[in-house]
């Protein structure tokens, strides 16, 4: 058991190498503190920090400006991964789903729900004389079914069904399709917008850098004005 535990934190202390650790590192990979290197001289090119304070006050606002990028890349990572999640959880019912979706077809209800529209989808592209496949795995092929729905009359109708029969196929197997197709980029589009948690989170973040950010400048500003005054101050003086 002590083996398997050192083992494990040896794995764990290889996979934290890369990063520079104390307080003033931030916790940044190799990679990154080379780019905040970049951004904190270009930071002290634009503010020009005369001393060891002005210094460290850049230094903030640097790190200020860092933890924003850093917040706005983790707010995009966050929204493709809730899209993501949303768009898979409609796009492969489980059996819950698809037993609820069969029991209001049966009763009549008109297919709303994603699952109920791939069930439908599911049946057309049998209907039509494709593969067979199920409501919970067609919408991995609903490329493969657009391409082969678009084409199915170039080709000579199945025995026993005659051109008509099958255009009405066709057209039935498209309509689901766009049906489920257009469910699915309804569903991509609603987890755009962060769920009001992580927009509350993200805002409060925003705010509380905004504010850092400002604090900073103000301060630095402060101080660059006072040493312009004592530099104006001392020409004076030696002028006199």
């Amino acid at each position: 058991m002590s083996t398997t535990k050192q083992a494990g934190n040896g794995q764990l202390q290889v996979r934290l190498n890369g990063l520079k650790h104390g307080v003033s590192a931030r916790l940044m990979t190799e990679t990154e503190q080379e780019a905040f290197d970049e951004h904190l001289c270009a930071l002290k090119a634009d503010l020009q920090p005369v001393g060891y304070l002005e210094g460290e006050i850049v230094l903030s606002i640097a790190y200020t400006l860092w933890r924003q990028r850093k917040l706005y890349a983790w707010q995009e990572f966050m929204t493709q991964s809730e899209m993501r999640q949303a768009v898979e959880a409609a796009a492969y019912p489980n059996p819950v789903e698809l037993s609820i979706a069969r029991l209001q077809t049966a009763q009549g209800q008109r297919p709303a729900s994603t699952a109920a529209c791939l069930l439908e989808l599911s049946a057309a592209v049998a209907d039509a004389g494709l593969i067979q496949m199920p409501a919970s795995k067609v919408a991995d092929f609903l490329p493969l079914v657009r391409g082969a729905a678009e084409t199915m009359l170039l080709m000579p109708p199945p025995e026993g069904r005659s051109k008509t029969e099958m255009r009405l196929a066709q057209h039935t197997l498209l309509t689901w399709l766009d049906r489920v197709e257009g469910l699915l980029d309804e569903t991509q589009a609603r987890a755009l917008v962060p769920g009001e948690a992580g927009l509350n989170l993200i805002m409060r973040y925003e705010g509380s850098l905004g504010r850092s950010l400002q604090r900073s400048l103000d301060q630095l500003r402060v101080l660059q004005a006072r040493r312009t005054k004592f530099r104006t101050d001392e020409d004076e003086d030696d002028a006199d």
